[in-house]
């Protein structure tokens, strides 16, 4: 079992969800096989997966935020994607565009540092399908690679497309969150 899960209750028009957000190194080597693992324990656990690359993340506040957001939309019906997975990857990279969103944020070949968010309904699934996703994956627990660090600001600025006068502003974090909320504008 893993320790320090940090899990968040979000409420609000799609009732009540918990969502849980981790992260790790290793390497995902074949990604359609990653998804299926991901799909099946979705199915057991009744959750929804969803992984991405770590270095176009800026902290668990980032996934939380897009899990809202995509709640919300789907119960508005304004969602973009049919499928809740890529309405997550929409939300997290802030993209309307499906091919787009998985460029900025979605795990690709090579990826070492990955966040993994879950949304389930109980506590307990979110954290059994976390530990089975990493454990099936072969992916160490490390939530380090969430942190936002002096290296990963200049992905995230262009991931995002911040430019440099907007970070005098605000910190980077509150930036992507923003950039993100916007999404919900370009209907």
């Amino acid at each position: 079992m893993l320790l320090g899960y940090r899990l968040f209750e979000l409420r609000g028009t799609f009732g009540k969800r918990v969502v849980g957000v981790v992260g790790a190194r290793g390497t995902v080597q074949n990604i359609d096989a990653g998804l299926g693992i991901m799909a099946a324990v979705d199915k057991k656990t009744h959750t929804t997966n969803q992984i991405f690359d770590a270095d176009h993340i800026s902290g668990k506040e980032h996934l939380v935020h897009a899990a809202k957001l995509a709640l919300t939309a789907r119960t508005a019906h304004t969602n973009f994607a049919e499928s809740f997975n890529i309405e997550l990857v929409c939300w997290a990279a802030g993209a309307r565009q499906i091919n787009q969103a998985f460029e900025r944020v979605g795990l690709h070949k090579g990826c070492e540092r990955v966040a993994l968010l879950t949304v389930g309904n109980t506590r307990d699934g979110v954290k059994r399908a976390q530990t089975e996703i990493l454990r099936e994956l072969g992916l160490n627990r490390d939530d380090r690679v969430l942190e936002v660090t002096a290296k990963k600001i200049p992905a995230l600025m262009k991931t995002f497309g911040i430019q440099k006068p907007e970070q005098e502003i605000a910190p980077i974090q509150k930036l992507v969150l923003e950039k993100v909320a916007l999404l919900s504008l370009q209907r």
